[in-house]
């Protein structure tokens, strides 16, 4: 191959399905030089030697069609609020299970999860397009979650087993249609975005609809809980219709959004931008020999037609360029991402992240129960209701700061973002471990903790997202690898920490009247910490290693 080579494409925009043929944004031609060293946008020209900031910090992508897809994964955030806030009071409360039976039931889904995950990455990126997986994943969710929450059929005349079994596979088909759903949404970042602006904006918008999605689960609930008639407090089997009625409900407005999420991907042209973003990852070689290479034969079989300058080729759907006798065009080679120190340093960002997050989420409402048993509960400011407003207004606080961070993303990189998360989930956990077992927090207080611990979470959320998308650049192909390698190890994780804390919880909670007030201060402040130094690690990394690492 020649070192001064470049490939010019000219070629009309793909049709969306309109009608009509639209650019949206996208330039008609495409020029990638090699000799540059630029990274060029997904799709569009190279910045100026003189320019790169500008062009990086511009936004190709209308605010409707950033909302739009943000409702990709509406339905996903949806069931995941009820599974790990419901599923457990619904099986022991409403289906009599044994708790050892429904522990079991929601740990085999967490692994199943984890296990799903790199296979559906590996799968997205090898067969079809992420669009096409999503659709699939959506209708697995679709089929499966009301199943979940509803009474197992013919289980009053069968034998115990069958209910156990039912839920198995209902579960394990579940956990296998949520995780097609979010590697695809978070793949099609980097095939929509052709600026570092693009990215971020969408990395927001996602975890913002994610916050309202969670808001929606709690009204949901509570006012279906709402309309019971009985004095009893506790949940039994006369409620069980009313759980299969909230999963019915989030159903509708899941998948209510997923058709406004691909009816946004048409109008917002999803398919060029994947096209450009592909084809934007080549390399040109000069002559074709007579003697056709295997390798590069294999490389370049491809069936959508297109056209290059002065020649007549085909393109595959994943970007691979088939050209004639003068030309020959092939793809970039796959990065070995196992080999770049950025893979592991940028997933335990985001599993320090989501760890300090899923565990504020999961022990904030238990430590607030915990306090009503002190001694005096009234004068130590516990109610009932703060386990539903504390809760709440974290998800509020979160959703406030990924509003700020679409805004302050252009004049900040994602690196001091992610500290000044850091700095903000340290402190209010900082706060709670200084605190003594029998400090008195009024309300006000409460809830200035809780907008710290959703405010903190949002921001380290979103940064390391961002940092993993900056990671993958061009090479979007392999955008379901990484995501599935990121997620599969916060899953993992995660349960693992889950498991330890509940194990080291005393029997008798006389014992330790404190334990999830110190869960708070040291689970959630330790993984915070533990993010602070990933993050001086990534930094630290030469920027000469970090450029050849994105290339």
């Amino acid at each position: 191959m020649t070192e001064n080579s470049t490939l010019v494409s000219k070629k009309k925009p793909v049709q969306n399905g309109t009608g009509a043929n639209h650019s949206y944004g996208a330039t008609d031609e495409i020029v990638s030089d090699t000799t540059t060293g630029v990274d060029s946008p997904n799709g569009g020209p190279p910045p100026a030697a003189d320019q790169p900031t500008q062009m990086e910090r511009r936004s190709t992508l209308r605010i409707v069609e950033k909302i739009g897809f943000g409702l990709g994964h509406v339905y996903n955030d949806l069931c995941a609020g009820v599974w790990f806030s419901y599923t457990l009071l619904f099986m022991q409360g409403a289906l009599g299970m044994p708790a050892a039976e429904a522990g079991a039931l929601v740990m085999l889904g967490q692994v199943g999860d984890a296990i799903a995950t790199p296979i559906v990455g590996f799968l997205t990126d090898k067969y079809g397009t992420k669009r096409q997986w999503h659709i699939a994943g959506t209708f697995i969710v679709f089929l499966t979650f009301p199943m979940i929450f509803s009474l197992c059929p013919w289980c009053d005349v069968a034998p115990h087993w069958w209910e156990i079994m039912y839920f198995i596979i209902v579960i394990l088909l579940f956990q296998f249609g949520w995780p097609i759903v979010q590697i695809t949404h978070l793949a099609m970042i980097p095939e929509l975005s052709r600026s570092q602006k693009d990215r971020s904006d969408l990395t927001a918008v996602r975890y913002s609809v994610s916050i309202i999605s969670n808001v929606v689960v709690y009204i949901v609930t509570w006012a279906v809980l709402r309309s019971r008639t009985s004095a009893d407090n506790q949940i039994g089997p006369s409620d069980a219709y009313r759980f299969r009625d909230i999963s019915l409900i989030l159903t509708l407005v899941g998948v209510s959004m997923s058709v406004l999420f691909n009816f946004s991907l048409t109008f917002s042209g999803y398919e060029h931008r994947r096209h450009t973003a592909l084809q934007h990852n080549v390399i040109k070689e000069g002559k074709k020999s007579s003697e056709p290479d295997p390798e590069k034969q294999s490389l370049l079989d491809g069936t959508d037609e297109t056209k290059t300058e002065g020649v007549a080729g085909s393109s595959t759907a994943n970007g691979t360029v088939r050209s004639g006798e003068e030309d020959v065009v092939l793809r970039h080679p796959k990065k070995n991402f196992f080999k770049s120190p950025l893979l592991y340093q940028n997933a335990l960002l985001y599993v320090f992240s989501r760890l300090f997050m899923t565990t504020s989420l999961v022990y904030m409402p238990l430590w607030l129960d915990e306090r009503s048993f002190q001694p005096d509960p009234v004068q130590n400011n516990a109610s009932v209701e703060h386990l539903a407003t504390v809760p709440l207004v974290s998800f509020l606080a979160s959703f406030i700061a990924s509003l700020v961070l679409k805004y302050t993303n252009k004049y900040v990189g994602n690196s001091l973002i992610y500290l000044v998360g850091s700095a903000i989930s340290v402190g209010v956990c900082t706060w709670i471990a200084l605190s003594s077992s029998a400090a008195t927090f009024s309300t006000f207080e409460l809830l200035v903790i809780a907008s710290l611990f959703g405010a903190g979470s949002s921001i380290t959320m979103i940064s390391s997202l961002c940092i993993t998308a900056d990671m993958i650049g061009k090479h979007a192909d392999q955008g379901g690898f990484i995501y599935s390698a990121v997620t599969f190890t916060d899953k993992l994780i995660t349960g693992i920490v889950v498991v330890i804390i509940e194990s080291m919880k005393c029997t008798d909670r006389n014992d330790c009247p404190d334990y999830y007030r110190s869960v708070l201060a040291y689970a959630c402040g330790t993984a915070a910490g533990l993010g602070c130094l990933t993050l001086a690690t990534l930094v630290c990394t030469k920027p000469r290693s970090r450029r050849q690492q994105r290339r």
